[in-house]
């Protein structure tokens, strides 16, 4: 059976509306996953990649803030994503909010209770300066984009349109209602598992021009932090070990900038 892990907004939880929704539709065919998402971006990030570490998912939907983590960590862990309606500049979104807030839908530990406040705003920048520090043309075309035509809120796509090629919209706002999730996001989703079949191994090669083999990710003993664990495929196929950051991030040599390592077919 494939999975489909849901990130949901930020107002929003695992039990919102989109979510719901597909998971409705989907019912006994695909796992849909929707988990609650921590409040602090570095903590979701974590999250997020460690149920894609245990679940391996086929796909990646987001809503909101949900396709802000969704474009980052797909082309880290290997997953196509479906972006609704992404909001890459989160501060601006949050500095206007200042204050207590509940969550719109319920969340797990029953906390629907949380505060916007200029350490959070902080936290939220950080990530936001380095967010497209991952994309990979390998991915052009397998991150697709739908943006509401009535979304009076985010205005994205110009900024989609400059890292992904895949632009479609739906007559809907900002959160798709149910029916909008049926008609809209679910053929895209189907659409999307067909056309990108989970890879069994994936495969890299380094702007110098070595080619390497993707074995696992991996911690470092003393500080976690994540690392890559690579094979290459030439010479005495060593294996190495870097900082799995570093492994993907874009690089800037001559005035150009591209992936210190960029994802290739076998």
């Amino acid at each position: 059976m494939k999975t489909i892990l849901f990130l949901h907004g930020f107002f929003a939880s695992g039990q919102c509306v989109p979510a719901n929704a597909l998971r409705d539709v989907f019912g006994e065919t695909v796992r849909v996953l929707t988990p609650d998402l921590p409040i602090h971006p570095k903590e979701a990030l974590e999250l997020i990649h460690k149920i894609c570490d245990k679940e391996n998912p086929d796909l990646i939907i987001g809503n909101s803030c949900g396709s802000f983590y969704a474009q980052m960590i797909a082309p880290v862990v290997g997953i196509p994503a479906l972006l609704g309606n992404p909001y890459f500049k989160m501060t601006e979104f949050l500095v206007e909010r200042v204050g207590n807030h509940q969550y719109k839908s319920p969340r797990v530990d029953g906390k629907q209770d949380f505060t916007i406040d200029e350490n959070l705003i902080k936290e939220f920048a950080e990530i936001e300066n380095e967010q497209f520090n991952f994309t990979s043309p390998f991915y052009k075309d397998k991150i697709w984009g739908i943006f509401g035509d009535n979304d009076p809120i985010a205005h994205f796509e110009p900024t989609f349109l400059e890292h992904y090629d895949k632009s479609l919209h739906f007559p809907g706002a900002h959160t798709p209602t149910a029916d909008e999730v049926k008609e809209y996001y679910v053929p895209l989703a189907k659409k999307m598992l067909e056309a990108f079949p989970k890879k069994e191994t994936r495969f890299f090669q380094h702007f110098k021009g070595g080619k390497y083999r993707f074995v696992r990710t991996a911690f470092d003993s003393e500080t976690q932090e994540r690392m890559v664990v690579y094979q290459a495929l030439y010479g005495d196929e060593n294996y190495w070990v870097r900082p799995e950051k570093m492994f993907f991030e874009t690089v800037e040599r001559d005035g150009k900038r591209f992936p210190r390592f960029t994802e290739i077919e076998e």
